[in-house]
This record gives structure tokens, C-alpha cells and sequence, in this order.
């Protein structure tokens, strides 16, 4: 059978693919596209075991296309699917159970995936056509094959090593809802002012991520915490700076932008990690009051008592703040977590279950404290996300940026204001955590 796969005799001897593994790599109109703004040009699929595999054209100068219902139905017949990146496949296909290939290595190696390289006539189009929206369905069908048939190499060896750890506690929290969950919160786009967007942030092609007045983040799931880093077309969306002219380019596409920022977060997951209680008031005054030995605190010592106390968390406990309770705790933890990976080889993660194991690198009783808690604040984040997004299902208020203690909505009155009561609730988990809130119709928020 040749490896274009273009009319129907060939698409129904492709049906013994039922009740098989296979790997898929979707070619969209231009890689340098966000998925969302894409459309596929074509489709390679080969099964785990066998020794080539097939390309289709869905929408390509040089094949005869074929219409992408046949895809999906092919696809749902497909027991395991196995892809590069879940998160883009999502944004054309779905599959009861797909595997993350680049997820799967990055949890393993504690890096991200590196594919080949690609020909040189592929990176030659790209060179002279890099904004050309559908660069893809002009190179060679024969081109994109070929690049395909590298990828797959890169995807078996790395299937072969660690299919095992498909069986891992921590693989379904991964693989489902970790980038389901960010799958989602990308999706909807966040309303900009083109104004003088592209002389203050300076992406590189502005239409790579929007559409309109609609932009579109991408969250990179792949990082050693798993803590998501949200760059795309040179803008870092997880921290866009306070100067007004920055944060006046986004605005809201309903009524209100309105933010839940989390009070002390990473303190209060440390002291509910540890065992140790703190009230809701901020914790800078709780812990201000024991530094400086007094009820009430200047503005300058609220600001002198908050670095103290990071200072003091993640520059490794001094001996001489033991005496609150508080660090005493967490300096034990530290210890006992230290004592549990030097003994057992690894640790694993509240939540997640993520592990971490001496192939993580260079390690030490403190980066190690750090990457824990980092990985607690992400995992207790996917999981209240999921409630919220369903929360948010069928309403007109969205989720629209996350940056890890706080959360930023597009919120329309037609919900009513009991809908924030309700997002305060499901954040703060009954004020457990509290947040705090601050509405603009920009990203110039006050409180």
C-alpha cells in the first residue's frame, strides 16, 4: 500500500488499524500558528508495530482530500492514540484515551522532548514563508512525510522506555486532567487593543495568536515542577508587567476583567503541608507581629515582614526564627523529605503524586522543598480549575489567564454578582484559601 492514503479502497484498508496502538501527528496550516487559528493539512498515522506509516491529506495542494469525519471515525476506532502534544490535539480531535508522548518523557527526564531535525527543504519554506498561513499545504506531501517518519522514531524509543509509567499513580492526573484543564483555560482567548500593541509587547507576527480583537495564550505543560510557563509569539503571558501601558492593552470582551489573587498562597499550602494553622487575616501581619514584637505594623514593616518571610522559607531556615512554630514545622519537613530521598531515591508529590527522583539533576534539601511545593501549588490549582470550568460551563463568564496565584476572568453581569460569590467560594475552598479580588474593564485592575 503506497503512503498516501487519499481515496476510499485505501482509507477502508486503513480499518485494520481497529483494536490498535497508534501514533498521530497532525500537520496544521503553519506551525507557527496558535492551534486555535489553524486548520490540518494533513494526517500521518502509524501503528506502534509496524514498519511505515501513512499520510493523509486533508487539505494539500498535491492529494485528493478527504473529508475529516472519516478521520474522526477512524480515529474513535483506535484503542490508544498516541500524539506529540495532547493539548493541540485536542483543538481538532477526540479520543477516549490519548498519551502524551512529549508529557511522558518530560515526567521521566525532567526535561522537555527534542525532536530531530527537519530537512532541509522544510526549514528552507519556513525561512522564506514563516507568516504565510498555509506554508503546510504547499511543501511536499513526500517532505512531510519524511519528517513524520523521524518523529516516529523519537516517539517509539521513547514509548519503549517508559510505557511502564502509564501505570504510574501519577499519569492519569498528567496526562487527563492537568491538560485538560489547560486545554480549556487557553481556548477561550482574552479580548486585546490592537492600538500600539505591537510597539509595547513586539510578537513576532501578531496574527500567529489572534483573531480580531481575540488572543490567544499557550500554556507549556512541560516543565520540571510542572508548573506551566504561558509564552507564545514572543509575549509571556504569565508575567505581563504593571506598567499601564502593558496591562490597558487587554480588556475585558464582556462587562468586567475581574482577578482572585490568593493571600500569602504558597505560605498557607506550606503550613497546611506541615500541620500548622493560620487565621484568615494576611499572613504578613500574622507572621509581622512576631518579627517586630508588636500588634500593629507599619506600612514599611507589612512590606519588611513579607520578604523576611520569604527570605526566610527558600533561603534555607536560619536557626534563630525556629522559635516560631511555624518554620520549626517546616525546617522538620524539609528534613524529613531530604532524609526519605537520599534513603528511597524518590519522593513523591501531595496531590499529583508526581515523583521526583535522583535523574532530576543536581539536588538539595532546599531546591527540593522548593519543587515540591511548587508542583502542590499547580496540582491543588488543576484541581480547583476543574470545578471552576465546569462551574463556568454554561455561562457567560470565562476563565481567560492563569498565573499561578491568581486567576483572571471575563466576567458579564448577565451571570449576577452571586456568581462571584460562588468563584470565591469554589477558589478560597469555604475562605480555607483566601483570595482577593480587584475588577477593571482593563488588566489595570483595582481592588
Amino acid at each position: 500500500m503506497f503512503y498516501i492514503v487519499e481515496d476510499d479502497s485505501q482509507l477502508q484498508l486503513l480499518q485494520n488499524i481497529r483494536e490498535k496502538k497508534c501514533y498521530i501527528e497532525l500537520i496544521t496550516s503553519n506551525h507557527n500558528y496558535h492551534p486555535k487559528l489553524s486548520f490540518i493539512s494533513l494526517i500521518y498515522i502509524r501503528i506502534i508495530d509496524q514498519d511505515k506509516g501513512y499520510i493523509i491529506p486533508i487539505l494539500h495542494d498535491e492529494g485528493m482530500n478527504v473529508d475529516l469525519t472519516r478521520i474522526q471515525s477512524l480515529i474513535n476506532s483506535i484503542d490508544e492514540v498516541y500524539v506529540l502534544d495532547k493539548k493541540n490535539f485536542l483543538y481538532f480531535f477526540s479520543h477516549k484515551n490519548i498519551v502524551d508522548i512529549s508529557l511522558l518523557y518530560s515526567l521521566n527526564e525532567y526535561e522537555q522532548l527534542e525532536m530531530g531535525n527537519t530537512t532541509r527543504q522544510y526549514n528552507s519554506m519556513y525561512h522564506k514563508h514563516p507568516t504565510k498561513p498555509d506554508i503546510n499545504c504547499i511543501i511536499p506531501i513526500s517532505i512531510h512525510y519524511q519528517n513524520c517518519e523521524q518523529n516516529f522514531d523519537v516517539v517509539a524509543r521513547v514509548f519503549k522506555r517508559y510505557k511502564s509509567f502509564l501505570e504510574d499513580p501519577s499519569w492519569s492526573f498528567y496526562n487527563n486532567l492537568y491538560v485538560g484543564v489547560f486545554y480549556l483555560m487557553e481556548s477561550f482567548g482574552i479580548r486585546y487593543q490592537y492600538g500600539n500593541f505591537e510597539e509595547i509587547y513586539k510578537p513576532n507576527f501578531l496574527a500567529y495568536n489572534t483573531y480580531k480583537d481575540q488572543m490567544f495564550t499557550c500554556y507549556n505543560l512541560n516543565n520540571v515542577t510542572s508548573r506551566p510557563s504561558n509564552a507564545f509569539n514572543s509575549i509571556n503571558f504569565a508575567a505581563i508587567p504593571h506598567k499601564e501601558n502593558y496591562r490597558r492593552a487587554f480588556i475585558a470582551r464582556n462587562d468586567y476583567l475581574i482577578e482572585f489573587d490568593f493571600d500569602g498562597y504558597h505560605i498557607r499550602l506550606i503550613a497546611d503541608t506541615v500541620g500548622y494553622e493560620f487565621t484568615s487575616e494576611s499572613i504578613h501581619k500574622q507572621l509581622g507581629r512576631l518579627y517586630f514584637e508588636k500588634e500593629e505594623l507599619t506600612d514599611e514593616e507589612y512590606k519588611e515582614s513579607k520578604n523576611t518571610t520569604f527570605q526566610i522559607l527558600y533561603g534555607g531556615i536560619p536557626s534563630k526564627w525556629r522559635y516560631i512554630e511555624f518554620f520549626d514545622l517546616v525546617h522538620h519537613y524539609i528534613q524529613k523529605t531530604w532524609n526519605e530521598f537520599t534513603e528511597k531515591g524518590e519522593i513523591r508529590c501531595p496531590i499529583s503524586n508526581r515523583r521526583y527522583t535522583k535523574e532530576v539533576g543536581e539536588m538539595n534539601s532546599q531546591k527540593l522543598f522548593n519543587y515540591i511545593i511548587q508542583n502542590l501549588e499547580t496540582s491543588r490549582n488543576v484541581v480547583i480549575l476543574k470545578k471552576v470550568l465546569g462551574f463556568l460551563r454554561d455561562k457567560k463568564t470565562k476563565a481567560v489567564l492563569y498565573t499561578y496565584d491568581a486567576i483572571l476572568f471575563d466576567y458579564s453581569k448577565e451571570d449576577g454578582r452571586e456568581i462571584l460569590i460562588e468563584l470565591k467560594n469554589l477558589l478560597s475552598e469555604e475562605n480555607k484559601y483566601p483570595v482577593k479580588m480587584k475588577y477593571g474593564k482593563d488588566y489595570l485592575l483595582t481592588n
